[in-house]
Order: C-alpha cells, then sequence, then structure tokens
C-alpha cells in the first residue's frame, strides 16, 4: 500500500472518530483509535526505510489525535448522561411538584367543604335550639338537610306523643311513589322485609336510600329517609346520615319535653298567659259565683289578624315573637283581678269580673291601641301587627258559659268581617230579621 495514501487515509481518521461518535456511540471512537493503531504499526513493515520515521511521526501523531477524540467523545458521553440524569431528575421533580399542588387543591377543597359543612351543621344546631315546636322547626330541618346532606328527596317522621309504634310526618321533599313517602308505607316496606326500625342502614330495594332511625338517650325519636343521589357514595352517605340525626335528636328530644311540660302546666310557655283548660275551669267558676252573688262579668275574645301571612312572611320564629309580646302587653294592660289566656293558636281570651260594657270597651280599645303602636321589629324592618276584639258579657248575652264564649267568638268574628283591627260588642251587632 502507497505510503501517502495510508497517511491521507490516517489523517482522516481523528476527525471520523468526532463525527462518527456520539453520546450513545462512544465506542466508536476507540474502535477508530484502534485501527489507526493497528494501521500504524502494520505500516512500519511496509514503508521504505528513508520513510519510516515520517511515518512514525504521522502515525503517533494521527493515534494520538484518535485517543483524544476518544477521550473527548467519552467525556462528552458522560456530561451527557450526567445532564440527562439531572433533566430527568427535573422532569421528576416537577412531575411530583404538580401532583402535589393537585393534591394541595383537592385537600384545600375538600377543607372547604368540610368547613361548609361544619357551619352547616352549627348554624342548624343554633337555629333549631331557638325553637320550641315542630312547626317553628321544620323549615330550618329541610334547609340543613339540603345544605349538610345534599339530598333533595327526603322525608322525617317522628313520634306520635302517646305512642311509640306510630309516627307522623315532619317534613318531606320530593318521594312521590318512594316506600319513604308516608310513614305506613315505610313501616310495611320494614315489616314485609324483617327491616329493624332500630338500625341504620343502606336500603338497595326498590331504590337506593339511606334510612335511619332518630335516637336521643337510647329513645326513639324519629326517623330519616332519603334517596341516595345517582353519583353518591352510599356508605359516605349513611355516615354522613347518622352524624346528622344525632344533631337533631337533641332538638327533637328539647320539643317533645317542651310540649309535655306544657301539657302539665297552667301556663302557657311562649305567651306566659293561662292555658285554655284553666280558662274553662276559670269561666265556669265565675258563672257560679255570678250566679252566686248576683254579679256579672265580661269575656273578651281577641285574635291577631292574618297571622297566618305574618308566619308565611316572616316565618314561625317571627310568629312566635309576636306570640310573645301579645301575650306580654295583655298580661300587663289589665288588672289583677282580670284573667288572661291563650285561647289556641293566635286567640287569647280575658276574663274580667264585675265589669260594665263602658269600661271594657275602653278597655279594648287600649289593648287595640298598644298592640298596634308596639314595636315589632325583624332585622331593619319594623312590621305592624294588629288584633280584633269580640266581647260578650254575663248575664246579658248568656246564662252558661258556653253561650258566653259563644256570644264573644260571634263577636270577634264580626270584627274581623268588617275590617278587622277593631273591637265589637256583640250586642251592637244588628239582629238578623
Amino acid at each position: 500500500m502507497n505510503a501517502e495514501l495510508m497517511m491521507g487515509v490516517m489523517s482522516l481518521m481523528p476527525p471520523a472518530a468526532l463525527w462518527l461518535s456520539g453520546a450513545r456511540r462512544a465506542w466508536v471512537g476507540w474502535a477508530i483509535a484502534a485501527v489507526n493503531g493497528l494501521l500504524w504499526l502494520g505500516g512500519l513493515a511496509f514503508v521504505p526505510g528513508a520513510q519510516r520515521l515520517h511515518w512514525a511521526i504521522a502515525g503517533a501523531a494521527s493515534l494520538a489525535a484518535c485517543l483524544y477524540a476518544g477521550y473527548v467523545v467519552q467525556r462528552n458521553a458522560s456530561e451527557s448522561a450526567r445532564v440527562a440524569e439531572a433533566l430527568e431528575k427535573r422532569r421528576r421533580n416537577a412531575a411530583e411538584l404538580k401532583k402535589g399542588l393537585e393534591a394541595a387543591k383537592t385537600r384545600s377543597k375538600d377543607v372547604e367543604t368540610e368547613q361548609r359543612e361544619v357551619q352547616a351543621l352549627y348554624g342548624m344546631v343554633k337555629g333549631m335550639a331557638e325553637v320550641m315546636t315542630w312547626d317553628g322547626v321544620r323549615p330550618k330541618l329541610e334547609a340543613a338537610v339540603e345544605q349538610y346532606l345534599r339530598v333533595e328527596e327526603f322525608a322525617v317522621y317522628v313520634v306520635e306523643q302517646k305512642a311509640t309504634d306510630a309516627m307522623r310526618l315532619l317534613a318531606r321533599r320530593r318521594l312521590s311513589g318512594s316506600p319513604g313517602a308516608t310513614w305506613d308505607t315505610l313501616s310495611r316496606w320494614m315489616q314485609e322485609g324483617a327491616v329493624a326500625m332500630t338500625v341504620a342502614r343502606v336500603v338497595t330495594k326498590p331504590e337506593r336510600a339511606v334510612a335511619v332511625p332518630i335516637f336521643e338517650s337510647d329513645k326513639l325519636m324519629g326517623y330519616f329517609y332519603a334517596r341516595i343521589p345517582k353519583d353518591a357514595d352510599a356508605e359516605a352517605m349513611l355516615t354522613r346520615a347518622q352524624t346528622f340525626v344525632e344533631e337533631i335528636s337533641f332538638a327533637f328530644r328539647r320539643i317533645k319535653l317542651f310540649q309535655e311540660v306544657e301539657k302539665f302546666s297552667l301556663v302557657d310557655g311562649l305567651t306566659g298567659a293561662f292555658r285554655r283548660r284553666v280558662l274553662d275551669e276559670r269561666l265556669a267558676e265565675e258563672v257560679v259565683r255570678a250566679q252566686t252573688f248576683k254579679t256579672t262579668f265580661c269575656l273578651m275574645l281577641l285574635d291577631i289578624d292574618k297571622f297566618k301571612n305574618l308566619n308565611d312572611t316572616y316565618g314561625h320564629q317571627f310568629g312566635d315573637e309576636v306570640l310573645r309580646r301579645v301575650g306580654e302587653i295583655l298580661r300587663g294592660s289589665v288588672y289583677e283581678t282580670d284573667f288572661v289566656a291563650r285561647y289556641g293558636g293566635e286567640e287569647f281570651a280575658i276574663l274580667l269580673p264585675r265589669a260594665e260594657p263602658a269600661g271594657v270597651l275602653r278597655k279594648a280599645e287600649a289593648l287595640r291601641k298598644a298592640i298596634e303602636t308596639a314595636a315589632f321589629d325583624l332585622a331593619m324592618q319594623r312590621v305592624k301587627v294588629t288584633i280584633s276584639l269580640g266581647i260578650a258579657h254575663y248575664p246579658r248575652d248568656g246564662a252558661t258559659a258556653d253561650a258566653i264564649v259563644r256570644q264573644s267568638d260571634r263577636a270577634l268574628y264580626h270584627a274581623k268581617d268588617t275590617g278587622r283591627n277593631r273591637a265589637v260588642d256583640v250586642a251592637e251587632i244588628p239582629r238578623k230579621a
């Protein structure tokens, strides 16, 4: 082989080593260096003696260049591997950071949801603690179910006052066609399926629902039934429902205790006036007294005008406040010998011994004005409240307690039919021809 040609080939090997090598082909550079070395050593046997020195120098330089090229390629490969590893580590860190951020966002949303639920639960318990009647607790209960449990189809039942195996409906939303729509269908479904009423459970047939008894101190207070939303987890819903009924059970117990105390008390717990049965007893006694001593008395019945509208517009809590204030005003506006009672609902009765018609009319007008001018405030709004009154006298308008009540009631309805916010003596009503 021509020495010049061989030297030319060797001179091309270093750049070839650089060009053909790479991060993943570092061995190519070393292979070219090995070929260069073999070619250099082999050429010494064929090159004429006069050219051997030049050949040795040129071959050594080419070999050194190839070795350096291999070193550079190897170094670059190592650097590339290090950079690639660093980039991969950074990518993994970025992925973990992104995953952590997403988890943090999820936890943040969960915390916000839990906070809203806790606030809803706290507001529910606080709101229920402010009322002492089933009518008053119903709207608060419905709002709490929708906000805390996030269900729109449910029913809540409470144990009847005189029976422990029968329940009456307290609240219901959109349960048409469901076994939980009435207590009759729900109790029959439990009996047919041998379902224990005292155990909370997830229902799967005929629909997905939760059925949870409401206990307070091991005493059954009511029952909660709700359809499970389509995408909701049944077991999670059952857990939340159990937490929910644990909170409302105390409110149920308070209302029942309040009713029991009221039943056996002489005074109405809300208005401070005497109860209806006490009025009946007192009225019978007053008739006997008047007959014995030839005296008179007056019975005044009064009714809060459009009370149902007040309840519907401003809520039962405001309605209870109106009843309380009216009772307070009435009790503070009569003599000690007079007798104020809550006749029923929004009706009151005042028994006035030895009262004359003219004086009673003045007293009735004073009571009417006192209620009309009283301040009934709700938030920033002042609500006007008025009453209508009916008056009857013994023995002028009747010889028995029942007759006096009927005549007083007749006068009351005449006052309401002729415009409300007025007092009417039954003697003023024209007799029908």
